[in-house]
């Protein structure tokens, strides 16, 4: 193929990928934003079949379709089920087991509990094929609370130890943690306190030394209902308490109220009716504002006992008559077990024996149904249980221990080949060290909001693009058209989205940083340092609060260089924050004046003040962004202190 053929086929590539962008830009911003179901899971699947065996491209495909679950609806679970029959043909394992476990947690937030664990089993295969411990430990934690949803307890307690046994023997103290805390709720249900209490102790200490508040408040408010169940109301309240100070401090008003509740009931079973009735109304009001009917119900019946003990009988039957109504609307039966016991006390006191004669009744019916419910669980479970080993069996189900030993083997064997390669090709290879930096590919899974991609930004990268071309540079052409569309497609898909995974988030500031290093012809060197313990794929943070500065720290921190040039950044995890420290090492600036002073005033710099206003109304813990002259510390450059919160995530674990 000559050079000009060869040049017409690249333009034609860059021609398609820049009219393909554009066309998912402008198809997603009309109609007011909106996109069809059946359009969206269209243009994802097209996408995927366009991929090849680009498994780069098939895995932002990946994140594209768990980005856009509820704009997918209806369509979700088919465009899960396309993509995995997909991988399957290609043959990309990987794909396809992430995609079963994800489609087993549709099933189950569906409440098809028997489909979701067939799904679970059928990723467990394939990460036992991959011997993916990571993966292994994600599907026995879904199975475990598959069963748990249907309080098939043994199975569920089963999963969730293999699940345990191979987070800690990953390392992984988050995921142990949640595992811990959910085990111990199992064991409560089983009325095996012993054990519940060991359980939500170990996860405590994991929580305390990760400081994360939410799981700590979670496992205090856990050990105060085991003193409660033991009749120990005064240990009980103790542990309340704390969980409540722990939920205020984090402005969990949902959680605080769960709180508040739970210290009225000890103050009840303590006698103590005065503290008791003031928690409940504390409670009920939180819970009516957020309609949680449960605890609705749960505080009327308690405020209806305290009424029956103050001898406020007409109260007392109110309370208790609305809250046996809205227990009956949501099928609360061991809500309404207590309601009819307190009914049943209030009859009597009244003299309406029948009225009385009739709560005992109900209840009686309602034993007799949940103990037939239980036994047929029972019977479920030993079934499911066979069915489930001989499942295990067929896929040559290996132990966790032979498994993580087997990958520290091939790790180790690994490091002592690179390290017998490094020290023999060393001297041959020591002037081409810098050219072996390698860059972390763009996953295409970024949030870019549209305040980003100002025309400014958009007539550079065009006019580099067309530079190229005109030198007949069509690799860096192409390379440079490549991420251009990438970042386009970041932006359109997530604009309306409020929270990506700090994953995400980097991937989009390195596609960023590259871009400007292609265009600005490597006048500048990046690095972004992430611990390896850090959990990125499952921390979701609020989008595009990063860039601006990366973008300040290029456009005026090394604006002057031609060469040498350096932005790097770092991110740490304290507590429910996430740090992230930007430095240059350009001209500095002049700090005396206050918060974000340059010489540049962006829209982004704008929007960006306006959503940290609304962040921290949210999140009061967030501290302002702090910026620094490093020529008072006897270096060269900027450095900028930026704290992002960590966003609620639905977890797996359910701790």
């Amino acid at each position: 193929m000559n050079t000009q053929s060869l040049t017409k086929k690249w333009s034609k590539t860059i021609c398609l990928a820049f009219l393909y962008s554009l066309s998912i830009f402008s198809n997603c911003y009309s109609k007011g934003n909106r996109i069809q179901s059946s359009d969206l899971k269209d243009s994802l699947i097209s996408l995927l079949k366009k991929s090849g065996n680009d498994t780069l491209m098939i895995d932002s495909v990946y994140a594209h379709i768990r980005i856009n679950r509820r704009r997918l609806g209806e369509e979700y679970k088919n465009t899960l089920l396309e993509y995995i029959d997909y991988t399957t043909k290609i043959q990309y394992s990987r794909g396809a087991m992430r995609m079963y476990d994800r489609l087993g947690l549709n099933e189950r937030y569906d409440e098809r509990y028997d489909s979701a664990v067939y799904y679970h089993l059928k990723s467990l295969e394939l990460a036992l094929e991959l011997k993916d411990s990571f993966q292994m430990a994600y599907n026995y934690n879904n199975i475990g609370q598959a069963y748990r949803l249907q309080d098939i307890n043994n199975l569920a307690i089963k999963n969730f130890h293999k699940a345990l046994e191979l987070q800690e023997a990953n390392g992984n103290d988050k995921g142990a943690s949640f595992t811990q805390n959910t085990l111990g709720a199992v064991y409560v249900v089983q009325k095996e306190y012993d054990q519940a209490m060991h359980y939500f102790r170990e996860s405590q200490k994991i929580a305390v030394r990760r400081k994360d508040q939410r799981t700590q408040s979670y496992n205090l408010g856990a050990i105060g209902e085991v003193f409660l169940l033991r009749d120990q109301p005064d240990s009980a309240i103790v542990y309340f308490n704390t969980a409540k100070d722990i939920k205020q401090q984090m402005g969990d008003k949902k959680g605080l109220a769960v709180s508040k509740h739970l210290v009225g009931q000890a103050y009840f079973k303590k006698g103590n009716y005065v503290e008791a009735q003031k928690f409940l109304n504390e409670a009920l009001v939180i819970h009516q504002k957020y309609n949680n009917e449960r605890y609705i119900a749960l505080c009327f019946d308690y405020l209806g006992k305290v009424k029956l003990k103050q001898n406020q009988f007409s109260e007392a039957g109110a309370y208790l008559l609305k809250a046996k109504e809205i227990a009956s609307n949501i099928h609360s039966y061991e809500n309404l077990i207590s309601i009819n016991n307190s009914l049943k006390e209030y009859y009597q006191e009244m003299d309406k024996w029948p009225m009385a004669m009739l709560a005992i009744q109900q209840n009686q019916q309602i034993n007799d149904s949940l103990f037939s419910l239980k036994k047929t669980r029972e019977m479920q479970a030993l079934e499911i249980e066979y069915e489930t080993e001989k499942q295990e069996q067929q896929i040559k189900l290996l132990s966790a221990e032979n498994e993580i030993k087997e990958q520290r083997l091939k790790i180790g064997i690994a490091i002592i080949t690179l390290l017998v390669l490094t020290i023999a090709f060393g001297i041959f290879i020591q002037k081409e060290k810098q050219k072996r930096f390698v860059l972390e590919r763009d996953k295409v899974k970024q949030q870019l909001l549209r305040s980003q991609m100002n025309p400014h930004f958009l007539f550079n990268a065009l006019g580099s693009i067309q530079s190229y071309m005109y030198q007949n540079d069509v690799k860096t052409a192409a390379r440079y058209m490549g991420n251009f569309a990438s970042l386009t497609r970041s932006i359109l898909n997530n604009s309306a989205v409020e929270q990506v995974s700090l994953e995400e988030e980097i991937s989009t500031l390195t596609n960023y940083l590259e871009l400007e290093k292609m265009r600005l012809q490597s006048n500048f060197q990046y690095s972004i340092k992430v611990p390896e313990e850090m959990d990125i794929e499952f921390i979701t943070v609020p989008p595009m609060l990063i860039q601006p500065f990366v973008e300040n720290a290029i456009k005026h921190g090394i604006k002057n260089y031609t060469s040498g040039g350096k932005v790097e950044l770092t991110f740490e995890e304290t507590s429910d924050l996430i740090h992230v420290i930007i430095e240059d090492n350009g001209e500095g600036i002049d700090t005396t004046r206050g918060k974000m002073v340059s010489s540049h005033k962006s829209m982004a710099t704008s929007i960006f003040k306006q959503r940290m206003k609304i962040i921290r109304d949210k999140f009061p813990n967030v501290p302002e962004p702090v910026i620094a002259d490093l020529s008072d510390v006897n270096r060269k450059g900027t450095r900028i202190d930026l704290y992002l919160p960590i966003l609620e995530l639905t977890s797996t674990s359910n701790a």
